[in-house]
């Protein structure tokens, strides 16, 4: 399994090389982790990261690279790809058992490409998640590096992870930016971003809003950022052709955004779909709240985003938090 993995990243890799330097310009490359060590203990959505890049789309009659049923002339289309990872984890990782009351070990690699369609002030969005969930994620080794760096202890209870199971997943999403300079009469700049979507998959399905406020010195100009729990790509541009090498302003300002989500589907807390594997009775209606600030000049941005969870399960004893960190570089 972990075979199929790593020739699918060659394959894409592949690709992205070829196509990229004939008919697509490079635009933007995130780097993003995720980790609750920095306030907690390991507990439920433990550490995430993720590569992507996206590029401005001029090959606009391939059909096949456009959102059905919207109209892709006159608008910016994006193409974007991206590896990641994910580690779940109960909270008592140093018990060789299995928890009853607690959420399942589980470990998710995963590949993903995105198409989006910009104009004015909308952000469409449609991506496809191709990944596995199980032992041949190789999280479990993952963990310990991380642990072993940070003077963490040992994790006890991978033997009980779930099981291996591919995934499948299609996502989509829509933004849309109002601007709303000299807010409070301060004399900065500041924008709303409310989003809507859905997961459609064996990893999730389930439906989503949410809305982005971000208030500061010259806001940057862009569909923001948010954690790797989103079907849309971070830090992409109003203006496909702005000239970020030439803007020699600070830009530091503040995030702060709410999102609800309505799950039929959460393979981390139902356990694998088609085998016996452990699982808690999840909660349907779950909460996220954010803040953070961003940091940026020139082509550079760095991002801190903090995330709260409500209570995702019935037995789960605490609210949990992680933080977010991303760093970007726009061509």
């Amino acid at each position: 399994m972990k075979n199929i993995i790593k020739i699918i990243s060659i394959c894409l890799l592949t690709s992205v090389l070829q196509l990229q330097a004939t008919e697509w310009d490079i635009k933007n490359i995130n780097v993003q982790t995720e980790n609750d060590s920095d306030t907690s203990n390991d507990e439920a959505y433990s550490y995430g990261s993720s590569i992507s890049m996206l590029f401005l789309r001029k090959d606009l009659n391939e059909s096949i690279l456009h959102i059905p049923f919207t109209d892709y002339i006159g608008k910016d289309n994006y193409i974007s790809f991206a590896i990641a990872h994910q580690i779940y984890t109960p909270g008592e990782i140093e018990s060789y058992l299995p928890l009853p009351n607690d959420r399942p070990y589980a470990g998710y690699m995963y590949l993903e490409s995105g198409i989006y369609q910009s104009h004015e002030n909308n952000l469409k969005s449609l991506n496809i998640q191709l990944g596995i969930v199980g032992p041949s994620a190789g999280m479990e080794g993952i963990q310990e590096i991380i642990h072993d760096l940070i003077g963490s202890p040992d994790v006890k209870g991978w033997k009980y992870q779930l099981k291996d199971e591919i995934v499948f997943q299609i996502n989509y999403s829509e933004k849309q930016y109002f601007n709303l300079d000299n807010l409070f009469g301060l004399g900065l700049s500041s924008s709303v971003i409310p989003e809507y979507g859905f997961n459609l998959g064996n990893a999730s399905t389930k439906a989503y809003a949410s809305a982005l406020f971000r208030y500061g010195l010259n806001v940057t100009k862009d569909y923001g950022a948010k954690p790797m729990d989103n079907t849309t790509y971070n830090k992409i541009s109003l203006d496909a052709n702005y000239d970020y090498e030439n803007d020699n302003r600070w830009r530091i300002f503040i995030n702060l955004s709410a999102k609800a989500n309505l799950i039929a589907r959460n393979i981390f807390l139902d356990g694998n779909t088609n085998q016996s594997s452990h699982s808690v009775d999840k909660n349907s209606f779950v909460m996220n709240g954010s803040y953070g600030i961003s940091i940026a000049y020139n082509q550079y941005s760095f991002d801190y985003i903090r995330t709260h969870t409500s209570k995702e399960f019935k037995t789960q004893d605490e609210l949990y938090s992680y933080g977010s960190l991303l760093f970007s570089y726009n061509f």
